[in-house]
Formats: structure tokens, sequence, C-alpha cells
């Protein structure tokens, strides 16, 4: 976190012909874990005339059994609002939190005998319009995913609450997605409406279905489940910094969220596919 936010990463922007200093540091965290990690080249547009290459990090733990079940893709975006003048925004909550919470499902997934693989993405261009997710799955096509864990602002401030939103396709293992936090002092609330949901949080001008890398897979009927904290007061500010987060409860979160995707990559995975 604290490298992914500091001066040196300017913000982490999007859109450069090569892959930013950010990108290259994820994928040495990736390595670690002896995942096989490549980056992922796109093209996209923004604006009215503008355009620009982006570049996911795509790191995959791969199944090594004979026959292995559909991947479950994690999600969480790298990029973020670069430098204005001379000001940068670090992105702490948004999203460097995030990245640092799929690193670290990484790290305590390693050398799982896992049924399926899992495919880590680290997203670049989602501030400009989601644009690495979209790039993602339409490269993958058809082949089919069992789901989507997308992770985007994770810091929990404090009212101490991380929510959830999931497709309708996962109510059958709703009592699996809860009971990771039921042994943590994190209050969840899980929705499987994005209506509700804004009502909820008292946000009726977010569509939370449309806010961020998972709304491209439901778009391609994927069953996803997103993370996330709701409403922050220093979203997209410079006050999006390292200072602010709270990580004793960041640690809290990134240990749940791993024992939902433990239980979803073992041979007990209780939903389709």
């Amino acid at each position: 976190m604290r490298i992914l936010t500091s001066p040196e990463f300017e913000g982490r922007p999007s859109g450069g012909a090569k892959p930013h200093r950010s990108a290259y540091y994820i994928t040495r965290q990736f390595e670690k874990y002896e995942l096989d990690v490549q980056f992922q080249k796109f093209e996209f547009e923004y604006g009215f005339f503008d355009s620009a290459t982006g570049h996911n990090v795509v790191a995959t733990q791969h199944c090594k059994r004979t026959q292995c079940k559909p991947p479950l893709v994690i999600t969480a975006h790298y990029d973020h609002l670069g430098q204005r003048g001379s000001r940068y925004y670090p992105g702490a909550n948004d999203n460097a939190s995030g990245v640092v919470v799929m690193i670290d499902i990484a790290k305590q997934l390693h050398n799982l005998d896992v049924a399926r693989d899992i495919i880590y993405v680290a997203t670049d261009a989602e501030e400009k319009g989601l644009h690495g997710a979209k790039a993602f799955v339409k490269q993958w096509g058809d082949r089919a995913i069992y789901m989507n864990v997308n992770l985007d602002m994770l810091d929990l401030q404090k009212k101490n609450t991380l929510y959830g939103l999931a497709s309708r396709s996962l109510q059958p293992i709703k009592s699996d997605i809860t009971a990771t936090f039921n042994a943590t002092p994190i209050k969840f609330r899980l929705f499987f409406s994005a209506k509700i949901m804004a009502r909820r949080l008292n946000a009726p001008q977010i569509d939370w279905l449309r806010a961020s890398d998972h709304y491209p897979f439901h778009r391609a009927d994927i069953p996803f489940i997103y993370f996330g904290t709701g409403m922050d007061k220093h979203h997209h500010s410079v006050k999006d910094s390292f200072d602010e987060i709270n990580f004793d409860k960041l640690t809290q979160v990134s240990n749940a969220i791993t024992k939902f995707v433990r239980s979803q990559v073992l041979d007990n995975t209780s939903a389709t596919n």
C-alpha cells in the first residue's frame, strides 16, 4: 500500500503506451507466489475523440488436476487519477486497497491444491470506463467462468460495514458468502439488487451494478460478487492517502474474503458449475 500510493507511482495513471511502473510492481508481487503472470494489452476510447492503450496484469494459479472446474476470476483495478498539475492522487482506498487484498489472497492461497484455476486480474483504465474488465471479458470469449469476485474500495470507515452486491444466480450460496464474516467484528451486508443497495446506503445517485469492474462480467452473464465499503468522503481527492487506511480492519476484510475464495476453489464448492 505504501509503495502503490507513493509519489513515485504518480497516482497510477492509465493510458500509457507501455505498462505503468505500478503494473510492473504488481507483477513482481504475483511472481513471488509462483503465479503465471502476463500483461494483457488493449486499446480503448474515452471522451469523444481520445484513444489510449491499457495494460491488465493477469496472474494465474493453475489447477493441476486431471479435470478442473471453470476458473474463478478475481478483479481489482490498479489505475487511479494520476497527477493533475503539481498534485498527485494517491488512490489508497480507490483502489490500492483492492489490489493489496488481491495480492494477499494470492499469498494465502499459494500452493493450495485448487480444483479450478484462480485468475487474478489487476485491471487498468477502470476509472475511464471499466475498460480493463471489458477487454478481459471480450478476449476471454465464450469459455466458461465460474464467478467473478471484484474488489474495489475495501477500507472500512467508522461504520465498520462491508457491502456485497451479488448476482441473483448466487443466492443459493448466500450462506457461504455471509458465513465467512461471522467470526469477525466486521458488519457485512449482502445485496442481490443494486437498487436496494443504493437505498440502504442512502446513495440513490449511484448505480452499484455499473460502478465497477463486475459490470462487464454481469453483461456477459457471468456470476459476480462485488465487495466494497460504499461511499468514501475522500473519494477522488488527494486525501485518499496511505495515512487514512485502517490496516487492522483491512486485514480482517482480506482474511474473510480469502476464506470465501478458498471455499469456492476446493472440491466442496456448492454453487453451480
